[in-house]
């Protein structure tokens, strides 16, 4: 096993400071941990509070132990550990490290408990060209500010990369930089860049995310766009139908002529949409819902579109690329991190935001709405404390949050010394002192995976049984008390495979007559419907229903998709006399081909959503047809 830096990072355990230590393992070598280990770094003493084997440099889960660490001198102060791999090229290098050798099994891991810097995980623009990926890719990062790079050799222009360093971080160069990106003539670009930069990079702990995982983020945010714009946003009777309105109009008008977007354009609806208080996220949601986001026919961008960008921003010095084991990573050097913060107006990352509001003194609907009222932002009337949290997180400085927007607003003082001392930080000085110290606290926060188990990956081993209604099995493994359990069970399931298997989050959908599901395809819907039976399911005892459904969806109906435990021969012929008629598939599939097909396309296509046009398929569904994918 090799022996490689571990990181140390500040982080929060139940209101309380605490720090991070990450450990690299190697493949193949699981880690058992014991019950007690001792530690003679300045008298630390590990108490073990729960175990996991680690698989896996990099893909091992995020969390493979968790510690305490009780300080001799303050054993009042309980601070946590987290245990987490790190590519072995990217870790920082450690200043003043005690070795601990603790006995985790076999063999002996060192653990490097840094002495200081704590939380300082990412990575300089030294170290950074230092694992460059690819001479090409190292020629287009230092393409902005190295001269004649062309003729120099790959060390010669990696010393001249970090001697320029400073030309990469520089506010003015930096401002050009994203405004050539923001008002790029290429619409795919002005979309993905800024999400690239402010939502995906600045939001990772460290600054790095692997291109693998950068790609996936920003499909899924598109996609999320798309699927929200068919829970269809206007729809709902608020305080701020006006503004969405009005800007849907406006939007509606800029796209009337042409399929495009000009830059002046997009620059007059950015105005507009400042000056009505609508988040970025509802301007999307309302080109989603014209089909105009992220493209026409609300088609997702391609990965070969995402690396066209990520060129672009190489080119830009907005983004490096390294490589570890194999693997090639987006990272944004810290120095240039913090000028894109400041040309973007980040003052908090997303996550730490999160964690900020669920302060008790903050925690409130009322404190929320006020706070957004005084800086002209409507507000649902019975808004959840989710969604005005999320409003406030897209909307709502976190100054302005804490410290309102006069002097004897927002929080007390009383209240601010007493949130600082729970964080165990400085009580004394000014407002001004006490806010910065609780945002900069929250925004060093890095991001733990807190998923609770979810129930529905219980029912899905009995998928089969809830579609034929096996009760008698259902019930000797209590799964149900009553009958009508079934058919719940039966569509949370359905959820549950299109969510976690086939990577597709269905749609919320409003009101009692409607599908049991739908899903976003493109410009249109798929909807589908259960059927739990204990005999074969006929299409004609159903037809009327499914096509009320059909008629009454405000968004096309791509076609329709029917789950059961199996079908009459004369389904089929029915299927297909109804698309003749009315245009529409109707597809028929069984739930063990359901479950089938999930298990096979997670299998071979983790993280990947599954191309849901092969479900259209009028009459009987055909396994062979995607049998290749």
């Amino acid at each position: 096993m090799g022996f490689h830096n571990a990181r140390v990072r500040s982080g929060l355990e139940n209101g309380k400071g605490t720090t991070q230590l990450f450990m690299p393992c190697r493949r193949g070598h699981p880690i058992t941990y014991n019950n007690s280990s001792c530690c003679p770094v300045s008298g630390f003493s590990f108490g073990m509070q729960s175990t996991k084997s680690c698989s896996d440099q990099i893909s091992i889960p995020r969390l493979c132990a968790l510690l305490s660490l009780d300080p001799a001198a303050s054993p009042a102060i309980r601070m946590s550990v987290f245990l987490e791999t790190l590519p072995v090229a990217l870790a920082p290098s450690c200043i003043g490290k005690d070795f601990v050798s603790l006995n985790y099994g076999n063999p002996v891991c060192i653990l490097y408990y840094l002495t200081h810097s704590l939380g300082d995980t990412s990575m300089k623009i030294k170290n950074c060209v230092a694992n460059i990926s690819t001479l090409t890719e190292l020629k287009r990062i230092s393409s902005p500010y190295v001269i004649d790079y062309r003729g120099l050799t790959e060390e010669e222009i990696k010393d001249a990369l970090v001697k320029t360093g400073p030309q990469y971080y520089y506010d003015e160069n930096v401002r050009k930089a994203i405004d050539s990106v923001v008002y790029h003539a290429d619409r795919n670009v002005r979309i993905i860049g800024p999400y690239f930069l402010r939502e995906v990079l600045l939001q990772k702990d460290g600054l790095i995310c692997s291109r693998k995982e950068t790609d996936e983020d920003i499909i899924k945010w598109e996609q999320a766009i798309v699927d929200r714009s068919n829970e269809d946003l206007l729809q709902k009777s608020d305080e701020r139908s006006q503004e969405l309105e009005m800007m849907q109009f406006v939007v509606t008008t800029a796209w009337d002529k042409d399929d495009d977007l000009s830059v002046d354009e997009k620059n007059l609806i950015e105005k507009i949409r400042e000056r009505l208080k609508v988040t970025q996220t509802e301007l999307q949601i309302i080109e989603a819902k014209l089909g105009k986001f992220p493209k026409q026919s609300n088609t997702l961008h391609t990965h070969q579109e995402i690396e066209d960008v990520r060129r672009l921003l190489q080119q830009n010095g907005l983004l490096f690329a390294v490589r570890d084991d194999a693997v090639d990573y987006d990272v944004i050097p810290e120095e240039i991190a913090v000028a894109i913060r400041k040309v973007m107006n980040l003052e908090i990352r997303n996550y730490g935001y999160s964690e900020l509001l669920k302060y008790k003194a903050v925690k409130s609907k009322s404190y929320i709405k006020d706070s957004l009222t005084k800086v002209g932002i409507k507000t649902e009337k019975y808004a959840s404390l989710d969604t005005l949290n999320q409003t406030a997180i897209e909307q709502l400085s976190p100054r302005t949050l804490l410290g309102g927007i006069s002097p004897r607003d927002g929080l007390q003082m009383a209240d601010l010394s007493k949130w600082c001392g729970e964080l165990d930080l400085n009580v004394s000085g000014t407002k001004t002192d006490l806010i910065e110290r609780v945002i900069e606290f929250y925004d060093a926060l890095h991001e733990r995976d807190e998923e609770p188990g979810d129930e529905r990956a219980v029912y899905y081993n009995y998928f089969v049984e809830l579609a034929c209604r096996a009760r008698d099995v259902l019930r000797s493994q209590q799964l149900i008390e009553k009958d009508i359990e079934m058919e719940r069970r039966f569509e949370d399931v359905t959820n549950y495979i299109f969510e976690k298997f086939l990577g597709h989050k269905p749609l919320k959908l409003v009101g009692t007559n409607h599908a049991d599901g739908a899903l976003s395809y493109k410009d249109k819907i798929i909807l589908w419907d259960n059927k739990s039976k204990e005999s074969m399911v006929n299409l004609k005892d159903h037809i009327k229903q499914f096509d009320s459904y059909i008629r009454d969806s405000d968004k096309p109906v791509a076609g329709f998709v029917v789950f059961g435990p199996e079908f009459t021969p004369e389904s089929s012929l029915l299927a297909m006399q109804y698309q003749v008629e009315n245009g529409t598939m109707i597809s028929m599939i069984t739930a063990l081909e359901l479950k089938e097909l999930a298990e096979k396309w997670s299998s071979k296509n983790e993280g990947s959503a599954f191309p849901l046009g092969y479900l259209l398929q009028s009459g009987r569904f055909n396994p062979q047809l995607v049998a290749a994918l």
